[in-house]
């Protein structure tokens, strides 16, 4: 039986740097499946968009370890590429959050995602498309950083919900927000239009988003053409900040609108503003913008999963 060979990009600094002690125990599951090994260690930000637009070609299976923005990279570069030419994708997550790993069911073990990465079938994942660049999981527009405030375990453990919700409407209060023109084509193919103030925007192909599962949504699918768009006013009052809160976070129902954040689905967005607006795609920087546009491309990368039928 012909050998298949296989590249291995990984990112050395990613997360508490766990690849570099896990290596050998990696290559031997790779080489083990069946693949002749090549290994790339990224140094800097870009490599490994670069490694695959050079050497894909010459690979049966791409396999990357880091964290997201490693994934997002290798995913961009494959994007360069025609459809047909396109090779499968493994990932194994070694970053400090890992939403892609969330959002594909990979294992936290570094071992057991290789053996996945190595050995599973390939689910046909949406990909999003940024004005001329790809992104694989989210395009985030305001200080995306700001979702942190959300969260309320520490802060509640230590002042309690109502303090929790006044240093939260306080960081709120700082944050810029943008007065934003939005066209979008809604799940019928209807074109929609908002214009509004807004502090954050996300439009999302994930179940997680920085760290929180289920902040994107009860309804969510990796591979049916839509994004999840999620926009969120800026507070004005304790009450409006718990409905920010209760929305994402807390509520059942997590596909509700109310009076801060706006809800829909979407194949094709575009977002104008008059001034520029700091725009992160996949948590890396995306520079500022007066004018963005978005759209779905459909099951367009394979990535390598357990199972896919789990995959939503």
């Amino acid at each position: 039986m012909e050998e298949k060979s296989l590249l291995f990009i990984y990112n050395p600094n990613a997360g508490k740097s766990v690849i570099p002690r896990h290596l050998d125990q990696v290559t031997d599951i790779f080489e083990k499946a069946g693949y002749s090994v090549s290994l790339y260690r990224t140094q800097r930000a870009g490599d490994g968009k670069r490694e695959v637009i050079e050497k894909a070609k010459e690979f049966d299976l791409i396999v990357c370890s880091g964290g997201d923005g490693t994934l997002s990279e290798v995913v961009s570069g494959m994007m360069t590429f025609p459809k047909e030419e396109r090779k499968p994708i493994g990932f194994i997550p070694a970053g400090s959050t890992n939403d892609t790993g969330k959002s594909y069911h990979l294992p936290k073990s570094i071992e057991d995602a290789a053996k996945i990465a190595a050995t599973g079938v390939p689910f046909s994942t949406d990909i999003g498309h940024f004005n001329q660049e790809s992104f694989t999981y989210v395009a985030s527009l305001g200080r995306f950083s700001a979702v942190s405030c959300f969260t309320p375990q520490e802060v509640k453990k230590r002042w309690g919900y109502l303090a929790y919700l006044v240093e939260g409407i306080k960081v709120l209060l700082h944050l810029d927000a943008y007065d934003l023109r939005i066209t979008y084509e809604d799940a019928e193919g209807n074109e929609q239009m908002i214009e509004d103030n807004f502090f954050l925007g996300m439009i999302t192909n994930s179940v997680s988003v920085g760290g929180f599962s289920g902040i994107t949504g009860n309804t969510v699918s990796l591979h049916d053409g839509l994004f999840e768009v999620i926009l969120c006013k800026r507070p004005r009052s304790l009450g409006q900040f718990s409905h920010l809160v209760q929305n994402l976070l807390l509520s059942a129902d997590k596909d509700a609108n109310n009076d801060v954040v706006t809800k829909f689905k979407t194949r094709k967005i575009r977002v104008e503003s008059d001034g520029d607006v700091q725009w992160v795609i996949d948590g890396e920087n995306a520079g500022k913008h007066k004018l963005v546009e978005i759209e779905n491309d459909m099951q367009s990368i394979d990535i390598m999963v357990e199972k896919s039928e789990e995959i939503v």
